[in-house]
Order: structure tokens, then C-alpha cells, then sequence
């Protein structure tokens, strides 16, 4: 059973792994993914592209359910490509420790994406994750991205033009 600091530092831990999350995808740093990941991994993005009033952004399809960290990794290099630029903001975010390995989070988060001449967008949604100790350092163990809108190019209203 944990004692109440090693939960204090738990939950320290595990609100780290977003954020780091967002700032090595954003800067490209793929190869530097890997630690925060459990081997068995599952990352739901299916929504990743996807309003949930409008449907899914014209001529992109559907991002696949990755299972694996080699294919959750894979999976963020192809939904990233060099000429995207991309600003991931996650926020304040809700957590629980479930056991003396495993936490739940709800990480609030709002990004921007401009592929120049394709893609314009900003949205905001949550992430629910699951989280697993594993050799002694948290991991995410499952990601599930649900969408609360999608803004593409023409609702922006801020001189984004594709």
C-alpha cells in the first residue's frame, strides 16, 4: 500500500507525461517517445481529426486504434510530417492512483495545426488516460483522444488561409 508522499510523488510523476508528450511531438522529437510508453500500449485517436458535429476533416482519413508502442510511435510520425507545424497545449488535469501501479487521468488539451496549402485547424478535447508503473517509472499505458470541436481553415476567423 502506498504511503500518502509516494502518491504525492506519484501523481507528480504521471502529470508530467502529458506535457512531456506534447512538447516532443510538437518539436519532432520522436525518438525521445519511447520511454513514456508502456510496451503494451494502446492509443485510440480515431478522433485526432474529427468534430463531433461535422465529422471527420474533409480527405483525411480516420486514425487508426495503434496497440503497441512501436506502432503508437509510428502511428504520431505518420499523423506528423515535416512540413506540419503543430502546437499541443494540455492543461490542468484530473488524476487518481487506482493501485500501487496503475492511475487514471482526464488531460484537457487544445492545439493548433497549419500543413500550408492543405490543412488549417484548431480544436480541444480531453484525453483519457490509463497509467502503469513499470520498473519503477510511470508510463502511459492506454490513450484515448475525444474531441469537443474541430475548427478548420474557414471558421478560424484569424487570417488562416490555406
Amino acid at each position: 500500500m502506498m504511503t500518502d508522499v509516494e502518491k504525492l510523488l506519484a501523481l507528480e510523476e504521471i502529470k508530467q507525461l502529458r506535457p512531456r508528450y506534447f512538447r516532443l511531438i510538437d518539436a519532432k522529437k520522436f525518438d525521445e517517445l519511447e520511454d513514456l510508453f508502456t510496451e503494451d500500449t494502446v492509443f485510440d485517436s480515431k478522433d485526432a481529426l474529427r468534430d463531433p458535429i461535422k465529422g471527420q476533416y474533409p480527405g483525411f482519413p480516420e486514425s487508426p486504434v495503434s496497440v503497441g508502442r512501436k506502432a503508437v510511435i509510428d502511428g504520431i510520425i505518420a499523423g506528423l510530417p515535416d512540413a506540419l507545424q503543430s502546437c499541443h497545449m494540455g492543461h490542468v488535469g484530473e488524476f487518481e492512483i487506482t493501485s500501487d501501479t496503475t492511475a487514471t487521468g482526464i488531460v484537457p488539451l487544445s492545439d493548433r495545426l497549419l500543413l500550408p496549402g492543405v490543412l488549417a485547424s484548431a480544436g480541444y478535447g480531453y484525453y483519457f488516460d490509463e497509467y502503469e508503473k513499470v520498473d519503477g517509472k510511470w508510463k502511459i499505458k492506454k490513450g484515448t483522444l475525444k474531441r469537443k470541436r474541430v475548427l478548420w481553415e474557414d471558421e478560424l476567423g484569424n487570417g488562416i488561409k490555406l
